[in-house]
């Protein structure tokens, strides 16, 4: 059974939490809200889709719901925790640096509650963070959680604008990273476009790069391959394979005599080594 729900991203932990969708609950995206989380206590979010089909089912927050939109004294109350982040992240940067971790801090926030506090870290390599919770928790007397994020979640927290102009899919609308390879650039013969234009604000492959490759699995069934040799109707003989346009179903072939052509897929009479 499917599980339609609403995704906020949690004030604090920086996380999407789902929430089941309600119609009670008159929302729109963008919107600042309260909910209840998991541990069914009150938490400051922001709106980032309604009435989806869940990006991770495993994670869905069936107590949680939507209590409010966020209250003018609710936003004070967010934002009387600022100058305390601020604060507990100067901290957190010194014992960074006294216990010689190689970690950079990235973003520190206070529960709606003011009892917990979250740091986000970037790091490279795994860090036995350990010590430093107990030093932290000492310094700053709250509850600490440590979380390490990758480069795209950097991206999403960030945000800003990709190269097809618009504002950056994980900012706005996307809920879950979705693995990215190269088999998919292969599938969409985009290899020869070079690291620098596959690759998105992160730095790692573009999330875009999934949307299609379905259509494109589809499109290529029955062409030949990059280097095939294949026979012509027209001009008749046989042309070896050196690019593929996929979307329009056509090729550039090297004629057995020399020169090049562009020709369409239904000129390939049939693959001699396919």
């Amino acid at each position: 059974m499917t599980t339609n729900v609403t995704g906020v991203e949690c004030g604090c932990s920086s996380m999407i939490v789902e929430i089941p969708y309600s119609e009670k609950a008159v929302i729109s995206i963008g919107d600042e809200v309260i909910f209840k989380d998991a541990e069914e206590k009150e938490e400051y979010g922001v709106v980032k889709y309604i009435n989806r089909e869940s990006a991770d089912k495993d994670k869905i927050v069936f107590t949680g719901k939507i209590l409010r939109r966020a209250t003018p004294n609710d936003i004070q109350r967010v934002e009387s925790h600022i100058d305390a982040a601020r604060m507990a992240m100067e901290q957190c940067k010194e014992l960074v640096s006294a216990h010689k971790l190689n970690m950079t801090i990235f973003r520190v926030g206070y529960s709606f509650d003011g009892s917990k506090v979250y740091f986000l870290f970037i790091s490279e390599d795994r860090v036995d963070f350990r010590n430093l919770v107990k030093d932290l928790a000492k310094t700053v007397k709250k509850q600490i959680q440590l979380r390490q994020i990758g480069p795209r979640d950097k991206a999403r927290l960030i945000g800003g604008f990709g190269k097809c102009g618009r504002p950056l899919c994980c900012s706005t609308w996307l809920g879950k990273f979705e693995s990215i390879n190269m088999e998919m650039v292969r599938e969409q013969a985009l290899e020869a476009k070079g690291s620098s234009k596959l690759s998105g604000a992160c730095g790692k492959l573009l999330c875009c790069l999934r949307y299609e490759v379905d259509a494109y699995k589809d499109l290529r069934k029955g062409l030949p391959k990059i280097g095939d040799v294949v026979r012509l109707k027209k001009p008749a003989g046989e042309a070896t394979v050196i690019a593929l346009d996929i979307l329009n179903q056509k090729m550039k072939v090297i004629l057995g005599e020399g020169g090049s052509i562009i020709v369409e897929a239904k000129e390939i009479e049939k693959a001699v080594n396919k």
